[in-house]
Protein backbone atom coordinates (compact mmCIF):
# COMPACT_ATOMS: atom_id res chain seq x y z
CA UNK A 1 0.00 0.00 0.00
CA UNK A 2 1.31 3.40 -1.05
CA UNK A 3 2.07 5.83 1.86
CA UNK A 4 -0.74 8.05 0.46
CA UNK A 5 -3.42 5.04 0.58
CA UNK A 6 -2.04 4.23 3.91
CA UNK A 7 -2.35 8.14 5.64
CA UNK A 8 -5.80 7.56 3.90
CA UNK A 9 -7.16 4.51 5.41
CA UNK A 10 -5.43 6.02 8.80
CA UNK A 11 -7.97 8.84 8.35
CA UNK A 12 -10.58 6.32 7.97
CA UNK A 13 -10.16 4.28 10.63
CA UNK A 14 -9.52 7.25 13.13
CA UNK A 15 -12.52 8.79 12.45
CA UNK A 16 -14.50 5.66 13.21
CA UNK A 17 -12.71 6.08 16.01
CA UNK A 18 -13.74 8.76 16.82
CA UNK A 19 -17.75 8.22 16.67
CA UNK A 20 -16.92 4.97 18.93
CA UNK A 21 -16.26 2.36 16.76
CA UNK A 22 -14.06 -0.41 19.34
CA UNK A 23 -13.72 -2.46 16.16
CA UNK A 24 -11.61 -0.12 14.93
CA UNK A 25 -9.67 0.89 17.65
CA UNK A 26 -8.44 -2.81 17.66
CA UNK A 27 -6.74 -2.36 14.58
CA UNK A 28 -5.22 0.96 16.39
CA UNK A 29 -4.04 -0.99 18.76
CA UNK A 30 -2.88 -4.55 16.67
CA UNK A 31 -0.79 -2.05 14.78
CA UNK A 32 0.80 0.07 17.73
CA UNK A 33 0.77 -2.29 20.62
CA UNK A 34 4.57 -4.32 20.34
CA UNK A 35 5.95 -0.76 19.86
CA UNK A 36 4.07 0.52 22.49
CA UNK A 37 5.17 -2.20 25.10
CA UNK A 38 8.99 -1.64 23.46
CA UNK A 39 8.98 1.68 24.41
CA UNK A 40 7.22 1.44 27.73
CA UNK A 41 9.67 -1.51 28.89
CA UNK A 42 13.12 0.85 28.06
CA UNK A 43 11.76 3.40 30.68
CA UNK A 44 10.67 0.43 33.00
CA UNK A 45 12.29 -2.31 32.91
CA UNK A 46 9.49 -4.64 34.05
CA UNK A 47 7.44 -6.79 31.48
CA UNK A 48 4.62 -6.58 33.81
CA UNK A 49 4.70 -2.47 34.79
CA UNK A 50 5.45 -2.03 30.67
CA UNK A 51 2.21 -4.17 29.76
CA UNK A 52 0.22 -1.98 32.54
CA UNK A 53 1.15 1.43 30.98
CA UNK A 54 0.83 -0.02 27.79
CA UNK A 55 -2.94 -0.82 28.60
CA UNK A 56 -3.65 2.08 29.90
CA UNK A 57 -2.15 4.47 27.45
CA UNK A 58 -4.36 2.89 24.65
CA UNK A 59 -7.32 3.42 27.30
CA UNK A 60 -6.15 6.87 27.38
CA UNK A 61 -5.92 7.39 23.88
CA UNK A 62 -9.21 5.87 23.12
CA UNK A 63 -11.11 8.08 25.93
CA UNK A 64 -9.19 11.44 24.45
CA UNK A 65 -8.98 10.59 20.81
CA UNK A 66 -11.27 13.68 20.05
CA UNK A 67 -8.05 15.63 21.28
CA UNK A 68 -5.83 13.88 18.46
CA UNK A 69 -5.53 16.67 15.56
CA UNK A 70 -4.22 14.90 12.32
CA UNK A 71 -1.69 17.78 11.56
CA UNK A 72 0.45 15.07 13.38
CA UNK A 73 0.87 10.84 12.76
CA UNK A 74 -1.94 8.70 15.04
CA UNK A 75 1.71 6.61 16.34
CA UNK A 76 3.16 10.07 17.53
CA UNK A 77 0.55 11.00 19.28
CA UNK A 78 0.27 7.55 20.72
CA UNK A 79 3.81 6.95 21.54
CA UNK A 80 3.45 10.39 23.51
CA UNK A 81 1.09 8.86 25.57
CA UNK A 82 3.06 5.65 26.24
CA UNK A 83 5.84 8.03 27.07
CA UNK A 84 4.56 10.25 29.80
CA UNK A 85 2.30 7.35 31.38
CA UNK A 86 5.61 5.52 31.58
CA UNK A 87 7.34 8.31 33.21
CA UNK A 88 4.54 9.14 35.63
CA UNK A 89 4.57 5.94 36.57
CA UNK A 90 8.47 5.44 37.14
CA UNK A 91 7.30 8.92 39.64
CA UNK A 92 5.19 7.06 41.22
CA UNK A 93 6.85 3.84 41.97
CA UNK A 94 10.76 4.37 41.98
CA UNK A 95 11.51 1.09 40.11
CA UNK A 96 14.54 -0.41 40.38
CA UNK A 97 16.50 -1.46 37.38
CA UNK A 98 15.93 -5.07 36.07
CA UNK A 99 16.40 -6.83 33.03
CA UNK A 100 14.91 -6.20 29.42
CA UNK A 101 13.33 -8.94 27.53
CA UNK A 102 11.86 -9.94 23.89
CA UNK A 103 14.26 -7.22 22.48
CA UNK A 104 14.01 -6.36 18.85
CA UNK A 105 17.27 -5.52 17.63
CA UNK A 106 16.95 -5.70 13.49
CA UNK A 107 17.39 -2.43 13.04
CA UNK A 108 20.34 -1.45 15.94
CA UNK A 109 22.64 -3.57 13.22
CA UNK A 110 22.99 -0.50 11.36
CA UNK A 111 24.65 1.38 14.15
CA UNK A 112 28.43 0.11 13.77
CA UNK A 113 30.43 -0.70 10.50
CA UNK A 114 29.93 -4.56 10.06
CA UNK A 115 33.88 -6.12 10.12
CA UNK A 116 34.25 -10.15 9.96
CA UNK A 117 34.06 -10.72 13.50
CA UNK A 118 30.72 -9.44 13.95
CA UNK A 119 29.42 -10.88 10.43
CA UNK A 120 30.24 -13.96 12.45
CA UNK A 121 28.56 -13.70 14.96
CA UNK A 122 24.54 -15.84 13.77
CA UNK A 123 21.86 -13.48 13.93
CA UNK A 124 20.72 -14.37 17.72
CA UNK A 125 23.89 -13.90 19.12
CA UNK A 126 24.04 -10.46 17.88
CA UNK A 127 20.36 -9.68 19.26
CA UNK A 128 21.04 -11.19 22.32
CA UNK A 129 24.55 -9.01 22.55
CA UNK A 130 22.77 -6.05 21.46
CA UNK A 131 19.85 -7.05 24.03
CA UNK A 132 22.57 -6.94 26.96
CA UNK A 133 24.70 -3.55 25.17
CA UNK A 134 21.18 -1.32 25.99
CA UNK A 135 20.69 -2.74 29.28
CA UNK A 136 24.24 -0.95 30.23
CA UNK A 137 22.57 2.32 28.43
CA UNK A 138 20.88 5.19 30.32
CA UNK A 139 16.68 5.58 29.62
CA UNK A 140 17.40 8.21 27.76
CA UNK A 141 19.63 6.69 25.34
CA UNK A 142 18.02 3.63 25.47
CA UNK A 143 14.17 5.64 24.38
CA UNK A 144 16.57 7.17 21.92
CA UNK A 145 17.52 4.22 20.57
CA UNK A 146 14.46 2.33 20.26
CA UNK A 147 12.64 5.68 18.84
CA UNK A 148 14.84 6.33 16.06
CA UNK A 149 16.18 2.99 15.07
CA UNK A 150 13.26 0.41 16.02
CA UNK A 151 10.68 2.63 15.94
CA UNK A 152 11.66 4.65 13.15
CA UNK A 153 10.72 7.59 14.02
CA UNK A 154 12.34 11.09 12.30
CA UNK A 155 13.46 13.48 14.53
CA UNK A 156 10.64 15.60 14.77
CA UNK A 157 8.66 12.77 15.71
CA UNK A 158 11.03 12.57 18.77
CA UNK A 159 10.91 15.69 19.93
CA UNK A 160 7.27 15.27 19.99
CA UNK A 161 6.87 12.51 21.93
CA UNK A 162 9.73 13.35 24.51
CA UNK A 163 9.54 16.78 24.54
CA UNK A 164 13.19 17.42 24.37
CA UNK A 165 14.65 19.65 21.89
CA UNK A 166 16.02 19.00 18.37
CA UNK A 167 19.32 19.38 18.98
CA UNK A 168 18.88 17.56 22.28
CA UNK A 169 17.76 14.58 20.25
CA UNK A 170 20.85 15.06 17.76
CA UNK A 171 23.44 15.33 20.64
CA UNK A 172 21.85 12.16 22.26
CA UNK A 173 21.53 10.11 19.63
CA UNK A 174 25.11 10.30 18.60
CA UNK A 175 25.98 9.67 22.21
CA UNK A 176 23.83 6.84 22.84
CA UNK A 177 25.67 5.11 19.60
CA UNK A 178 28.69 5.95 20.55
CA UNK A 179 28.31 4.15 24.10
CA UNK A 180 26.04 1.74 22.56
CA UNK A 181 29.18 0.54 20.23
CA UNK A 182 31.16 0.89 22.78
CA UNK A 183 29.28 -1.39 25.28
CA UNK A 184 29.22 -4.45 22.17
CA UNK A 185 32.91 -4.11 21.96
CA UNK A 186 33.24 -4.62 25.79
CA UNK A 187 30.88 -7.83 25.94
CA UNK A 188 32.50 -8.83 22.96
CA UNK A 189 36.05 -8.70 24.28
CA UNK A 190 35.31 -9.61 27.50
CA UNK A 191 33.41 -13.07 25.44
CA UNK A 192 36.74 -13.30 22.91
CA UNK A 193 38.83 -13.26 26.47
CA UNK A 194 36.88 -15.74 27.84
CA UNK A 195 36.82 -18.49 25.22
CA UNK A 196 41.45 -17.83 25.35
Amino acid sequence: MKPQNERYAMELIIAKVKKGDVAAFNVLVDEHKAMAFTLALRLLKSREDAEEVTQDSFLKAYKNIGQFKEEAKFSTWLYTIVYNTALTSLRKKKLKTTEIDDLSSENLLQLSEPDSEWRRLQKEERSGYIQLALTQLSNDDQIAITLFYLNENSLQEICEITNWELSNVKVRLHRARKRLLSALEHLLDKEVRELL
